[in-house]
């Protein structure tokens, strides 16, 4: 209990400490951002934001979805969930379900014009793109927490990573303050916006490709003290930067050589 107290904190500081660094450093010291993004993204420019005359590592709906899934994720160690392993329960669920539903049908909608040329039920735009992806990301963040808790932990806790209608409300809090600051785009938050989203893709796909490793090296189960992670996603960093770096370079390809759109 006294690890878990104590080690509740770092996420938030470090997380903290690196935005306020992003908020001071050229904008151009960000550029490995915009690598991050084109790994798991289109970046069109006409569906992603500017901010300060830059364009945010990932498109307006990637934006809101990773943001606040790295907040979420945040958020359960704050609140000594970091262990939980049980999935939300009904009817919080049916919460969840509705949020990916909401981001799957404005998807949909989006990408029958991208494909078309024609509007499907509405106009999209992205305020609506933010905050779809934003209420996805709370949903990831709740399910992919207690996901990694079951596949870590020697003895998980049972409780629900959410099992109250006030959890719920600090998710939706949290994506509502992306959509907020991010609508808004002050200039000097540049850095710390664009940092949030590429931090959130590099912090998921760290976390799922620790879990593969641990699974390979079958200590999926086993683990009792968060140090004991040390050595699994480590390897799962590895791995995702070079995954980057790969998808990196078959995208360049495909640009150059087939005229790729994105």
């Amino acid at each position: 209990m006294r690890e878990r107290l104590s080690s509740r904190f770092i996420p938030l500081i470090a997380f903290v400490a690196l935005a306020l660094l992003a908020a001071l450093v050229p904008a151009e010291w960000l550029r490995p951002l915009d690598l991050i993004g084109n790994a798991v993204c289109h970046r069109i420019a006409e569906r992603s934001f500017f901010v300060a005359g830059r364009q945010l590592p990932v498109c307006a709906r990637d934006t809101g979805m990773f943001s606040a899934a790295l907040l979420g994720v945040i958020s359960f160690t704050l609140t000594l969930r970091g262990r939980a392993a049980a999935f939300p329960p009904r009817p919080y669920a049916y919460a969840f379900a509705t949020f990916f539903i909401a981001w799957a049908f404005d998807g949909f909608n989006s990408y029958w014009l991208l494909a078309t040329g024609r509007t499907l039920f509405y106009q999209p735009h992205n305020g609506l793109r933010l905050v779809t992806g934003a209420l996805m990301g709370i949903s990831i963040s709740a399910y992919v927490t207690a996901l990694a808790n079951q596949t870590i932990w020697r003895v998980p806790d049972p409780t629900p990573v959410v099992h109250s209608w006030r959890d719920v409300l600090r998710l939706v809090a949290i994506a509502a303050t992306v959509v907020i600051v991010v609508l808004a785009r002050p200039d000097f938050l540049f850095g710390p916006i664009a940092l949030t989203s590429g931090l959130g893709v590099l912090t998921l796909l760290t976390l799922v490709n620790g879990l593969i490793v641990l699974i390979a090296m079958r200590r999926h189960g086993r683990v009792e003290r968060w140090r004991q992670l040390g050595p699994a996603m480590v390897a799962g960093f590895a791995l995702t930067l070079a995954q980057i770096g790969l998808i990196n370079l078959i995208r360049a390809a495909l640009t150059e050589q087939f005229g790729a759109p994105f």
